[in-house]
C-alpha cells in the first residue's frame, strides 16, 4: 500500500471515529446530498489535518492526498481537502476546477476561507467567478469579504437587489455593501 493510500486510510479511521449521525441526518434532511456524510463540524476536519500534516513529507504528496480526498463523494473529505492542499501548488486551472465542482454553500465557505482566498491570484478569480452561476458569484463575494477587497460594491448592489437570485447568494452581497 503506498503513502498516500495509508494516510486515507487513516483519514478516513478518523471520520468513522469522531462521526456525528446527528449532524449528518440533519444535513441530509437540508438537501445536502454526498454519498458519504460523517457529521464532522469544521474544528474536528482541522484536528484531522494537523494529525495528518506531519506525516507527509512533501508538498507534492500533500497536494496528492488532498486530490484523492477531493475525488471521494464524502462531505469531510471534500472539506479536508480545502484545508490540506498547498497553495503554493494550486493553479489557476484546479482552482477553476474545484470551484465549479461545488455544490454547496457549506463546502463553498470552507474552500474560500481555507484555500481559494489565501491564493496569490485570489482577485483574479473574484474577477472570473463574478461572471459565473450564483454559486461562484457566492465563492466570489466570499473571497471579497476574506480579503477586504474594493470596488465591488456596484456588483454587489446589483446581486443584493436581484431577488430571481437565491436568498443565500443576496445576504452575501449585501455583507459587502454593509462592510
Amino acid at each position: 500500500m503506498d503513502e498516500i493510500t495509508l494516510l486515507l486510510s487513516k483519514a478516513h479511521a478518523e471520520f468513522r471515529k469522531l462521526r456525528n449521525g446527528e449532524v449528518g441526518d440533519n444535513l441530509r434532511v437540508q438537501g445536502i446530498d454526498y454519498k458519504t456524510i460523517w457529521g464532522l463540524e469544521s474544528y474536528r476536519l482541522k484536528g484531522i489535518a494537523e494529525l495528518l500534516l506531519p506525516e507527509i513529507e512533501t508538498q507534492e504528496m500533500q497536494a496528492a492526498l488532498a486530490e484523492r480526498l477531493w475525488e471521494e463523494e464524502v462531505r469531510e473529505s471534500k472539506m479536508l481537502a480545502t484545508r490540506l492542499y498547498p497553495k503554493e501548488l494550486m493553479t489557476e486551472s484546479l482552482a477553476q476546477q474545484w470551484a465549479t465542482a461545488i455544490r454547496y454553500t457549506e463546502l463553498a465557505d470552507q474552500a474560500c476561507m481555507n484555500l481559494f482566498a489565501r491564493l496569490p491570484f485570489a482577485e483574479a478569480l473574484v474577477s472570473k467567478w463574478m461572471d459565473g452561476n450564483d454559486l461562484l458569484q457566492y465563492m466570489a463575494l466570499q473571497i471579497i469579504l476574506r480579503l477586504e477587497l474594493s470596488g465591488w460594491q456596484e456588483r454587489a448592489a446589483q446581486l443584493a437587489q436581484d431577488t430571481h437570485r437565491p436568498m443565500w447568494l443576496r445576504v452575501a452581497a449585501q455583507r459587502i455593501l454593509s462592510e
